[in-house]
Parts: C-alpha cells; sequence; structure tokens
C-alpha cells in the first residue's frame, strides 16, 4: 500500500549518542513531525566522526532506493531521487583530528556516496554539553552517568497533541542556541519548522 504524502520521512537524523538521540526526540514529538532516529541502540553506544564512513557502509545506505525503502523515504524512481528529504548528521568533534573536523563539516567526507546530495552535517564544537552550557541551558557540567536522566529532563518527550505551546517550546530553545556559534543545530529547527503548514520558526518582523 503507497504511503500518504504527508506519512513520508522527511528527515533522518544520525546521532553521536543518547543526549543527541534525545534531543532530537524532543524536537520531532514537540513537533509531531515524520523523523527517524538512526543510531546505535537508541543512543547507548555511540558513532563517532572518524568511524561515519564505515557505518554508511551499511546496505540500508548502499543506494537511494534502499534507503528510502528501509526509512519510508518518498522517492522518485524516475529522476532516481528522493523527495522531500535531509538527512542530517549530528556529531561532537572532540574525537577527531582538526583535518578531519573540517572536512566532515564542509561535507567532504561524503562526497561520492550515494546520499551525499542529502547530507546536512551538524556540528557541536566541541560537543553538546558545551553548547548548552553556552546557550544557558545547562548552568554546569555533568557525569557523564547522569547525562541520560538530565538530558530526558531538558529535552522532554511530548506525548499531547501539537499545539501552541509544544510548538514554543521548541521556538525557546532555538532563540537560545540562534547566537551560539559552535553549534549549527539550528539548521535542523529551521527544517522541521518548515514541514509545519501555516507555522515559522520566527515571527516576522
Amino acid at each position: 500500500m503507497p504511503f500518504d504524502a504527508l506519512n513520508y520521512t522527511k528527515c533522518a537524523v544520525i546521532v553521536h549518542g543518547k543526549s543527541e538521540f534525545l534531543f532530537v526526540r524532543f524536537i520531532y514529538t514537540n513537533l509531531h513531525l515524520p523523523v527517524k532516529i538512526i543510531s546505535k541502540d537508541k543512543g547507548k553506544g555511540s558513532i563517532q566522526i572518524n568511524g561515519l564512513k564505515e557505518f554508511l557502509k551499511k546496505k540500508q545506505f548502499s543506494t537511494l532506493s534502499a534507503f528510502a525503502s528501509e526509512y519510508s523515504v518518498e522517492y522518485d524512481k524516475k529522476a532516481k531521487r528522493l523527495k522531500n528529504f535531509k538527512i542530517f548528521i549530528m556529531m561532537d568533534t572532540d574525537d577527531c583530528s582538526e583535518d578531519t573536523r573540517k572536512r566532515y563539516i564542509s561535507g567532504e567526507m561524503f562526497k561520492g556516496h550515494p546520499l551525499s546530495d542529502y547530507i546536512v552535517p551538524l556540528y557541536n564544537i566541541k560537543n553538546l554539553e558545551d553548547v548548552m552550557i553556552k546557550a544557558d541551558i545547562m548552568v554546569k557540567r555533568i557525569r557523564d552517568s547522569e547525562k541520560g536522566t538530565y538530558y530526558s529532563r531538558i529535552f522532554p518527550i511530548n506525548t499531547e497533541p501539537i499545539s501552541i505551546d509544544t510548538l514554543n517550546q521548541v521556538r525557546m530553545f532555538a532563540k537560545k542556541i540562534k547566537a551560539v556559534r559552535q553549534t549549527n543545530m539550528l539548521e535542523f529547527i529551521e527544517y522541521c519548522f518548515e514541514q509545519i503548514p501555516d507555522e515559522r520558526l520566527w515571527e516576522e518582523t
């Protein structure tokens, strides 16, 4: 049975670890969007920048049609293109060389891959925790063993229908990170808001 266009996956996000997993879940549950999170055991394991090229050799990433089938993405067979779709990759940058970091952020790392036209590298310098502190979302550093519980509190899952309140939760987060130059996570939030009819992330001036 064909998918309704509204139910196609609008984007997928490959996440570094648990904190990033919880952040993406916070965004898509508040906006009620069909977003796929690609992770190792729901973020319990980590995906490193240094291991991305090998990770993207998995069968589901080998061709556009294989990817579309695996993640319910709209695929134009005639044009051999994915439609209305981006794949974001959200990584910390403190576990790789400077050259690798630059190749990741610029997208050069993905040249030649079947999904390269759809990949948007998201970065946190040096890591998500640094960005959360810079944005005054976190007041201090916490131990790794506490991060799952802590991030679940600041990025709560939303089980209620979409509303002004749920939209504004995401808007408030976006406003806090807008001026933080050590991240480009705003690109992901802006893209998600573009998928919601008659809604804008920022008020028109």
